[in-house]
């Protein structure tokens, strides 16, 4: 019987030498002292430096001990906090991924710190600049070393050198889709032995590779290593999985049971328990969840309740504005989706001449030079001030500060209704609608006239929903604001 040996990253062949990935182990469980030894490094370096700029070596002994012991605080901290579970698959996947995980985590680090320093005290003794090239030199020495392993494990693994070896063993659909899947992931230095089944005259012509039975493949692997062995059978193929494994036992080497669903559309969630540790397979799960929905509703909570009472001022002189300007109700209201797709009145200011008949009538949206808009309606749709009542649905709980902009029920873009145009339209109702969102700031804000601008619009919104963090949210109130004062894309 014959097998084929595949190297699944790029073309290159593999290389007599071999290396494990559980080198790349081994050195991700060394990077926690890699960042102590840097750490340390980096304050005794931002003194040196610091001294050399100003060309001064008057410094005491107690400032010297002080300075020591802060050095060695931060450092013993520096490994918990930045230390990388993931660094085996970043390596493995997309390093630079990985990079961008690691500068997010040493802003945090970096944050924490100077905020447990000056709450405390402790870094007033420090000149400013000594901190800055103190933070300024760790982040450079921990990044590079990080980068410098990035680069020197991808080039192994692009010369075959250092790779994982995978059997696979049950041949059939499953077998085939998995195969597949390596193939198209290029899954970061894979050596593909073949497929193993001892049905070999029922399964053969069911497989696109060779196959061999489990009795070959236990000689293999006495002749050679073998990282992992993968089985693709079902699990509730109990009579040949239980006589497999106590067979594959014989080799030193990782059993792992496949999905069933590799391969497919339907996505692979993580295992999860339900009802006294029910194992299941999470296919979806609440984009807010435990201390994340404590976060988010904190967030809003306190911020709304400031920007609320700095703003009261500003929403009885619009309220004065509009009621000068033309006769009707301040406020206008209009039924939108929240969460659930469960529907609430959302406020706003009136910028448009009042219609009582117009809830009977059906649904417009505002164009740009809509001739229903006021004079005073036109500055505030301007400037986004109409959206400013929100900040009581937001108090209500029927909103957020920041989340998918809440879109009117039933509407239509080029005559079809939303979920009409886009299948997944409805995702984006799985967290709280905002006031401001990620598609706003990134130039969406005003009508959707066409298609395209509704496919864009909502591919912002579900990236939001699947990504949220405290820091996003943050960043889209700061850009929120540049946007307001510059007045982009205002309607």
């Amino acid at each position: 019987m014959t097998f084929y040996t595949e190297t699944l990253e790029g073309s290159s062949r593999p290389s007599r030498i071999r290396l494990s990935n559980d080198l790349v182990s081994l050195v991700g469980d060394l990077l926690p002292l890699f960042d102590f030894l840097s750490s340390a490094a980096a304050a005794y370096l931002g003194m040196l430096i610091y001294i050399h700029l100003i060309g001064s070596t008057s410094y005491d002994l107690d400032f010297w001990n002080e300075y020591r012991k802060d050095a060695l605080i931060v450092s013993i901290l520096a490994p918990f906090a930045l230390r990388d579970r993931d660094f085996k698959s970043g390596i493995g996947g997309q390093p630079a991924q990985m990079l961008r995980r690691f500068v997010m985590r040493f802003a945090r680090f970096a944050g924490v710190i100077l905020a447990m320093g000056f709450a405390t005290r402790s870094l007033d003794s420090l000149p400013r600049s000594v901190v800055g090239i103190w933070i300024v030199t760790a982040f450079a020495l921990t990044m590079i070393g990080r980068a410098a392993l990035a680069v020197n494990f991808r080039v192994l693994q692009n010369r075959g050198i250092l790779r994982e070896t995978i059997a696979v063993v049950g041949a059939g659909p499953v077998a085939d889709r998995l195969i597949a899947h390596l193939r198209q992931t290029r899954a970061g230095g894979v050596e593909l032995l073949g497929i193993f089944d001892d049905l070999v005259g029922r399964t053969e012509k069911q497989s696109s590779g060779p196959i061999g039975t489990i009795s070959d493949l236990i000689e293999l692997g006495k002749a050679r290593r073998i990282d992992w062995v993968l089985i693709t059978l079902p699990s509730t193929a109990e009579k040949r999985l239980l006589p497999l494994v106590h067979s594959l036992k014989s080799l030193a080497v990782s059993v792992g049971l496949c999905p069933q669903n590799i391969g497919l559309s339907v996505p692979c969630g993580t295992i999860n328990y339900v009802c006294d540790g029910l194992p299941v397979t999470l296919l979806a799960d609440r984009p807010l969840k435990r201390w994340n929905a404590v976060i988010k509703a904190v967030e809003d909570f306190i911020l709304c309740g400031i920007i609320t009472v700095l703003a009261l001022p500003i929403l009885a002189l619009i309220a004065l504005a509009i009621r000068i300007d033309s006769p009707g109700p301040v406020l206008f209201k209009q039924r939108r989706h929240t969460s659930n797709n469960i529907e609430f009145d959302v406020y706003k200011f009136r910028t448009m001449r009042w219609n009582p008949g117009s809830a009977q009538q059906a649904l417009r949206q505002t164009g740009r030079n809509d001739d229903r808009i006021t004079r005073v309606g036109r500055f505030l749709r301007g400037s986004s001030l109409d959206e400013l009542p929100q900040l009581f649905n937001v108090l209500r709980g029927e909103m957020s500060l920041v989340g998918p902009r809440p879109h009117a029920v039933d509407m239509r873009t080029e005559q079809l209704l939303c979920h009409e145009i886009i299948d997944t339209y409805p995702h984006r109702h799985r967290m709280k609608p905002g006031m401001t969102g990620l598609s706003q700031v990134k130039g969406l804000r005003g009508a959707t006239d066409t298609v395209q601008q509704l496919c864009s619009r909502i591919e912002f919104d579900l990236y939001y929903v699947e990504n949220w963090s405290l820091t996003l949210d943050l960043w889209i109130l700061a850009m929120t604001f540049w946007v307001v004062v510059r007045g982009t894309n205002a309607r």
